[in-house]
């Protein structure tokens, strides 16, 4: 069996517990081992039945391309899994 542990500081993991029993959308970074962050967004199910949670990987661009903002270092998109 193979498993994903995701790290949230207290801040973020108080924004999910409000956003599941509320209803809401919301997305929060979370850390995941050596590899280093995702973004865990939490969102209304389909035709309004529960919730749903995605989870996205960031995609490095390289160097120039990309959104454009010239800091030569890449930028930062986040991918659906």
């Amino acid at each position: 069996m193979t498993s994903l542990t995701l790290e949230l500081d207290p801040e973020a993991a108080g924004l999910l517990a409000g956003t599941l029993l509320a209803g809401d959308s919301c997305a929060v970074r979370v850390r995941h081992g050596e590899r280093g962050t995702a973004l865990l967004c939490a969102l209304p199910g389909r035709g309004g039945e529960g919730m749903r949670l995605q989870l996205r990987f960031p995609n490095q661009e390289p160097s120039g391309q990309g959104s454009g903002h010239g800091s030569g270092q890449g930028s930062t998109t986040w991918a659906r899994k």
